[in-house]
């Protein structure tokens, strides 16, 4: 199960805890989404994440892509181990770009 929780600020954060795979899906969007509203930019904190499977992963670049093509980029940052391995091994950085990655 995946929990967030939004940090306001003229770059939202929003901060995950939990699992990301598809059952979150909806949440994981409503979450962001409601956090671009009026933004310049997203961070999406992945500090809690605990397990993030090709779901999850799929989730947050459609995420990032959707945003992008609405002038709101995304940033991620705080990736532990385990969700940087799926991203590598998943090649997120060229599906979303370097610059989603900017910070880490």
């Amino acid at each position: 199960m995946l929990q967030t929780t939004t940090s306001p600020g003229p770059a939202p954060t929003v901060h995950l805890a939990g699992e990301l795979d598809l059952d979150c899906a909806d949440a994981l969007r409503a979450a962001v989404f409601a956090a671009a509203r009026g933004a310049q930019t997203v961070v999406v904190d992945f500090s809690d994440v605990q397990f993030i499977d090709s779901s999850g992963t799929g989730i947050f670049v459609r995420l990032c892509l959707d945003l992008r093509s609405q002038g709101v980029p995304v940033t991620a940052q705080n990736l532990p181990p385990q969700v940087r391995g799926v991203f590598d091994m998943l090649r997120v950085r060229e599906l979303v770009g370097e610059e989603v990655f900017a910070g880490i």
